[in-house]
């Protein structure tokens, strides 16, 4: 397979997403796939807003919103610590239970998109042992994040506080002095994480797939890539980034659309059940309220079954991307592709012509 540039490999992954969702076209499959992607995080995306507003607040009233704020910290800590120790625990515990199922169904993507298809067993199955590899991987970079955070965040938050920072005759622009550093920081946290993961999650994972290797040694070959290819691995980020807004704002596009769409069969019915309700009298306010709420369960129903159809398209793409752009790199997985790729269509001029008599026939 040759070695594609990161505007090379659009097509070719543009077009495994036609044929996995489009020909033809299934809901159930598209259903599958949005799951698979939902839970493998490969629609996952935020862009950090920091907006600071400094009102101009007089040095009296703010010291007295600064001690009404120190009152409220000691008060929360005082007398609600144990409800914060088991918030705590529980938000550890669903974070890690969705980290090892972040894990497990990044290999079940990876064996759909290769496959052509949604198989989430076999995925589950035969990919367990590298899973789970990547999952300590993920364990150990989640915990250094939670440190680096600590350090970056916590750490002056805590000594700003205790330094009396809300004390201080201008609080707000006090902690803005604080802030400041802390969202730089922050910021260039953010961009160093997005990129590991991104690596990890492109790169990584194709190779415990397929080779008997550990996380380490996965690393290390990439790195060799790395250096090898510094421009090309950072083109294929850069592009990666802009194509993911560029899907956010197409994914929103159609959101928007269908919800108009639907916006007016919907206002039509609430009317005629309104109307209903009104004409039953009082047996009609226990008849609305059951049809309120199976309407509200039909509303969440209908925004998760269209959020899974938007993230579908996206998890095929931008894991068939990654394919396309590492297979020329990583022979095991371009050969994979390659012996996947359909036959190329005949021309009509030459469908119905006999190939040419060998060398020497009669």
């Amino acid at each position: 397979m040759p070695r594609l540039s990161c505007i090379d490999a659009i097509g070719p992954a543009f077009g495994r997403l036609t044929d996995m969702l489009f020909r033809p076209f299934r809901f159930a499959t598209w259903l599958k796939m949005g799951f698979v992607g939902w839970l493998a995080g490969a629609a996952s995306s935020s862009v950090p807003n920091f907006n600071y507003t400094n009102p101009n607040i007089p040095a009296k009233e703010g010291s007295e919103v600064a001690r009404e704020v120190d009152r409220f910290l000691q008060t929360l800590f005082s007398e609600h610590l144990l409800a914060i120790v088991v918030l705590t625990a529980v938000a550890l515990a669903v974070m890690l239970g969705f980290t090892y199922l972040f894990c497990r169904f990044r290999f079940v993507l990876f064996d759909s998109v290769l496959s052509g298809g949604p198989e989430i067993a076999r995925g589950w199955n035969r990919y367990s042992r590298p899973a789970h590899q990547y999952l300590g991987f993920w364990l150990i970079l989640l915990s250094i994040s939670w440190a680096v955070l600590f350090l970056i965040v916590g750490l002056p938050l805590w000594r700003a506080y205790k330094g009396g920072v809300l004390q201080s005759d201008d609080p707000l622009s006090a902690l803005f002095r604080v802030l400041l550093p802390i969202v730089l920081a922050g910021l260039a946290f953010a961009l160093i994480s997005s990129i590991v993961s991104s690596l990890a999650n492109d790169f990584v994972v194709p190779q415990l797939a397929l080779e008997n290797t550990t996380v380490a040694e996965a690393w290390t070959n990439l790195l060799r890539m790395l250096s090898a290819e510094p421009g090309a691995f950072a083109g294929y980020l850069l592009m990666k980034f802009l194509l993911s807004i560029a899907a956010a704002i197409a994914i929103a596009i159609a959101v928007v659309l269908c919800l108009l769409v639907l916006l007016i069969p919907g206002v039509i019915v609430t009317l005629l059940v309104v109307a209903v309700v009104k004409a039953m009298g009082a047996v009609g306010y226990v008849f609305g309220i059951v049809l309120a709420a199976i309407g509200i369960l039909a509303g969440i129903a209908l925004v998760l079954v269209m959020t899974l159809l938007a993230i579908a398209p996206t998890a095929v793409f931008f894991t068939a991307y990654s394919f396309q752009f590492f297979g020329g790199r990583y022979p095991r997985l371009g050969n994979l592709i390659e012996r996947e790729r359909p036959p190329a269509p005949l021309s009509p001029l030459t469908a119905g012509t006999p190939p040419p008599p060998m060398p020497g026939a009669v």
